[in-house]
């Protein structure tokens, strides 16, 4: 009982303030700010002004789990804090400090922030040192996650002319949160002269990027450890916004210690150029960074423009014309044949059953309810390249990851795709049919009704396109890469211009139908044997289901997709017995469960639980001997002399599948790919991996498949067509290692 009490008041006197420290305790921090993903506050390094002319405080942020604000020079999106200060009196505008930030690296969108706990130091001035400050702090910030919350937070806070007890001294009025400001205020870029780091030469040239030139800034950076293991951060800021990739080492120059990166460009205009621009330049490397003004020259010092122009174009004499050069007319052609040429890429094919039995449907109607129906179809594709563009627009606003295919990374789409295509193959088989516009297409049915030819069931048919769209995501064709990567590294104006031409492209044959409806009746006359051809149909739907099943897999686990499987394959049973039962209420207690089905194939995903790590099963069955892909060590097998493939593949990339199965794992191919000096690397894509996301993005790829060869006489790399042919790999190789015996005449 004794011991009790003694330890009671052992804990309220530990809670009582030494003399002089009330005050420190109620001016030199305000209260918390609290929300759902952060609490923040304003606190001060000193509880008294004591006569000086300027006091430091600091803006502290203690963020929750995976939310994080932004640097001053956000990067591609985002905004930092914004501080107010009216209503504020004896003191001026305070200005940030800002530490060295994070760059966050999300598919194409370089960002640069802080994450966790941060204090942003601000210097204020003093208006009158011998007077207490009053200071009403707004501040607006954005905070981003999965989503991005712009926010507000008001900060009061009361800081006294002098200490109570008369205290003076340089250390006087330094409060208990001075150590935790100067933590954050020593991670602020140093600036000035004799710097243990400098930019000695920043200037603009162009770099092979496969078939392409890619503008880009090299910088020359001495003092650098060379032993360090910390990637080296390099941030550009300039008056054009422009976007600015990752830093990549190119060179080493041991006697003057002078270290080399290249950073692309992005977003760069017609004669447009960041040469003679001034910009601040910040290198963070490791717990050190540093800050210099430069401005950016058109060659390095000692050269003249035109011989770095020269050397640059001789390292790919038969280049394309950059894409920062190149007019939006011709990507846009581009982005037009690439689209078309989607059309006859695998991931297509599924769709090939609702376009075949449209036109098989055509036939037997008139020649304006024909040209109705695939105008129809045409604007679906384009409706639906409309809403992929703005989903994309809005993600990148908002600072998220955005690509070419990669809702197919997405669990619930997977599963609603795979019911959709199920319900299709049903259909096909007969086992129910769909009327109204809400049939995503009904390209099953063997009549055209009157209603069809009155026009009012074009629904149907611009649904079919919007469907069709989608399935065809998945696929990079030709061309194709090009376009989507200039849309996404661009404005918003150009991912909505390119996305819209892909979509006509798309639609081409279904508006060469609708301009020409008689080319539907070449096609042999519908009769009972349209009956077969719906159930080969069907079993090539039901096959399509089987595969997005195997992507959701690796989404969500095997149980999981096999629950998705049972339930629609029951829906499946309940929906044949509907077919053929006589009797009324059994059908609709049939069609019912079979309701109830379709919603636990819908819903099963939630309750499993997805694999740990972004692996796939395959990789035991592979013919080949692929390598986890590891970037940091390209550098490393080229200096060693090897040849490195690197293949970006996933599950849901039918493209990919392609390029294996007809290209790289042929016969023909296994000796070259499994000699001694040849090193096969393979990223998985399948789920987000920001380490891949990085990756492309250095490279403007925003889709997949991404190949290249690495070796000695290509450094840089050799990036391949999306759709591969064996001897344009074997080039490659030949050409990367610089030998000739691999080339196969």
């Amino acid at each position: 009982m004794i011991r009790s009490l003694f330890l009671a008041l052992g804990l309220v006197i530990a809670t009582i303030p030494p003399f002089g420290a009330g005050a420190s305790a109620q001016t030199a921090a305000s209260n918390w700010v609290d929300e759902d993903f952060a609490s923040l506050r304003l606190i001060s390094a000193r509880d008294a002004i004591n006569g000086r002319d300027e006091i430091r405080l600091g803006l502290e942020f203690e963020l929750k789990p995976d939310w994080k604000i932004y640097w001053r020079s956000a990067g591609d999106a985002g905004f930092p804090p914004q501080l107010d200060w009216t209503g504020s009196t004896n003191i001026g505008d305070g200005q940030i400090r800002w530490p060295a930030p994070h760059r966050f690296s999300i598919f194409g969108l370089e960002t640069f922030g802080y994450k966790d706990h941060i204090i942003l130091p601000i210097d204020v001035p003093v208006t009158d040192p011998a007077q207490a400050a009053h200071i009403e702090l707004d501040v607006d910030y954005l905070v981003c996650s999965d989503v991005c919350i712009p926010a507000q937070a008001n900060f009061t806070l009361d800081i006294p002319a002098s200490l109570s007890d008369g205290a003076n001294g340089d250390t006087a009025g330094i409060s208990r949160f001075a150590h935790d400001i100067e933590k954050f205020a020593s991670r602020v870029p140093l600036r000035g002269d004799n710097l243990p780091m400098s930019v000695t030469d920043i200037w603009q040239s162009t770099a092979q990027s496969g078939e392409n030139d890619q503008t880009v800034l090299n910088v020359a950076i001495t003092g650098l450890d060379q032993t360090a293991s910390d990637p080296v951060e390099i941030l550009i800021e300039g008056n054009v916004r422009l976007g600015f990739g990752v830093p990549v080492p190119t060179a080493t120059d041991d006697a003057t210690g002078t270290q080399q990166f290249r950073i692309p460009i992005y977003g760069l205009k017609d004669d447009q150029t960041t040469i003679g621009d001034d910009v601040i330049v910040t290198v963070i490397a490791g717990p050190l960074a540093i800050e210099q003004d430069r401005q950016i020259a058109a060659a390095p010092s000692g050269t003249s423009s035109t011989s770095s122009t020269t050397s640059s174009s001789s390292s790919n004499a038969t280049s394309s014309p950059s894409i920062a050069t190149t007019s939006l007319w011709l990507l846009g052609a581009l982005a037009l044949l690439g689209g078309f040429i989607l059309n006859f890429m695998p991931c297509v094919l599924p769709v090939l059953s609702l376009k075949v039995m449209s036109a098989m449907k055509a036939q037997g109607s008139e020649r304006s309810a024909t040209r109705r129906g695939f105008l129809a179809s045409a604007a679906g594709i384009i409706t639906s390249f409309w809403l992929i563009a703005a989903v994309l627009i809005a993600i990148k606003l908002a600072g998220g990851t955005i690509g070419w295919g990669i809702q197919f990374q997405q669990p619930l789409f997977l599963t609603v795709m795979t019911i959709i295509v199920a319900l299709f193959a049903f259909n096909m088989w007969g086992l129910f049919e769909i009327n109204g516009p809400a049939e995503l297409g009904n390209a099953a049915n063997d009549t055209i009704t009157a209603r069809e030819k009155s026009g009012h069931h074009l629904g149907g048919h611009f649904l079919t396109g919007m469907f069709a769209t989608l399935l065809a995501t998945p696929c990079s064709a030709p061309f194709l890469g090009t376009a989507v990567g200039f849309a996404l590294a661009g404005s918003s104006f150009d991912i909505f211009w390119i996305f819209t031409l892909l979509g006509i492209g798309l639609a081409v044959p279904y508006l060469a139908i609708a301009a020409r409806p008689e080319i539907a009746r070449l096609l042999p006359k519908p009769g009972r044997w349209m009956g077969f051809v719906k159930g080969i149909l069907g079993v090539a739907l039901a096959g399509t289901a089987i595969w997005l099943l195997s992507v959701l897999a690796v989404q969500i686990g095997m149980a999981g997709a096999i629950a998705v499987g049972i339930a629609l394959v029951m829906a499946g049973i309940l929906l044949f017995a509907r077919h053929r039962s006589t009797v009324q209420k059994r059908k609709y207690v049939f069609t019912a469960l079979a309701t109830l089905g379709v919603l636990a194939a819908l819903f099963a995903p939630g309750f499993s639980k997805a694999p740990l790590k972004n692996t796939t099963s395959r990789t035991s069955t592979e013919t080949l001997p692929w390598r986890p892909f590891a970037p940091d060590e390209i550098a490393r097998h080229v200096a060693d002399g090897k040849t490195v493939l690197v293949d970006i593949t996933a599950e849901w990339c039918v493209t990919c599948q392609v390029n294996k199965k007809l290209v790289l794992e042929t016969d023909d191919m296994t000796a070259a790919l499994t000699a001694d000096d040849v090193i096969l690397m393979q990223g998985d894509w399948t789920r987000p991996d920001p380490v891949i996301s990085q990756y492309l993005a250095g490279y403007g790829r925003y889709g997949i498949p991404f190949n290249a060869v690495f070796g000695p006489k290509a450094p840089d790399g050799v990036l391949l067509s999306e759709l591969l042919g064996k001897q344009e790999v074997l080039d490659a190789i030949a050409r990367a290692s610089g030998g000739t015996d691999l080339v196969k005449k």
